[in-house]
């Protein structure tokens, strides 16, 4: 849509974290960039009565999903209030690593047992096992959490599934890739494997960058789905944005769809006291993001 986001927009870009969406700033645009998609809508009924908006960004973009039913992407790309309009893209999780990494020693893993303290990292994945022991939660102060409680603790805040074509009553919990992903880095502990997923010895401690890192679970591959679209990712990039989290892990792909799509442009808005990682690549060719 036309206008900027709050992430770069002049008066909202790099607010203070613990007013991230609070100040009359942000407030009164955020405002004026719901006013601007309920003006979409209403063109939408009068000159694409099939489609329908299936979800509204503002913070890292300012834009809508839409539901084509029939119309054309060209007919939404005409609209007045449209900068630009594309098909959505198709992600999947990236192949895991096995645990033992020599690439651990060089970025640090292990060398201080309190790193990370207070930093909230969202896990945009698979799902985390919140029963792992990786995940324990002993000796962590109380936390709010957030989601499904039945699947956090005061290690793993908050549990949450984003999936347009999943039920809503789908588990954020999954015990798999995401659970291996995530469980060298933040706590000492043993660790999953491909490809049973079951917990097995290992020859050394593990203790990762941050192992003191609080972790969210923000699960875009629920039950057996095996993509995410687009708005499913950015939905959950937005909803851990608003959980106050500090940083977003994706390790995930998808066949390229320009340099510069509108989930790339999201993922890059780092101007608003959130950074994303992103894995480099996938385990086939034509992955995309590096």
């Amino acid at each position: 849509m036309k206008g900027d986001p709050l992430a770069t927009a002049e008066k909202t870009k790099r607010r203070r974290q613990e007013d991230r969406l609070n100040s009359t700033a942000v407030k009164s645009y955020r405002a004026n960039l719901s006013a601007l998609r309920n003006d979409f809508k209403a063109w939408l009924r009068t000159n694409a009565p099939g489609a329908n908006v299936t979800g509204e960004f503002d913070i890292s973009l300012n834009a809508v999903s839409v539901s084509l039913g029939g119309e054309q992407l060209a007919t939404i790309a005409a609209a007045p209030m449209v900068q630009r309009a594309e098909l959505e893209g198709l992600y999947y999780p990236t192949a895991t690593t096995t645990a033992t990494d020599p690439d651990l020693d060089i970025i640090g893993a292990g060398r201080d047992p309190n790193a990370g303290a207070g930093i909230k990292v969202a896990i945009i994945d698979t799902g985390i096992d919140v029963t792992h022991p990786c995940f324990s939660d002993a000796g962590y102060a109380a936390q709010t959490q957030l989601g499904d409680r039945r699947f956090t603790n005061n290690k793993v805040i908050a549990a949450k599934v984003f999936n347009n074509k999943t039920p809503p009553a789908a588990s954020p919990r999954k015990p798999s890739r995401a659970t291996a992903l995530t469980s060298p880095a933040p706590s000492p502990a043993t660790s999953t494997r491909r490809p049973a997923w079951t917990v097995v010895a290992i020859d050394h401690p593990i203790s990762g960058v941050a192992p003191k890192a609080l972790l969210g679970n923000y699960n875009v591959f629920p039950g057996d789905d095996a993509n995410a679209r687009s708005e499913d990712i950015l939905n959950a990039m937005e909803a851990a944005y608003v959980d106050g989290f500090d940083v977003g892990n994706m390790s995930l792909g998808g066949g390229s769809h320009g340099f510069q799509d509108l989930l790339t442009i999201a993922v890059d808005t780092s101007q608003a006291n959130m950074v994303f990682a992103v894995a480099a690549g996938n385990f086939r060719s034509g992955a995309l993001h590096g």
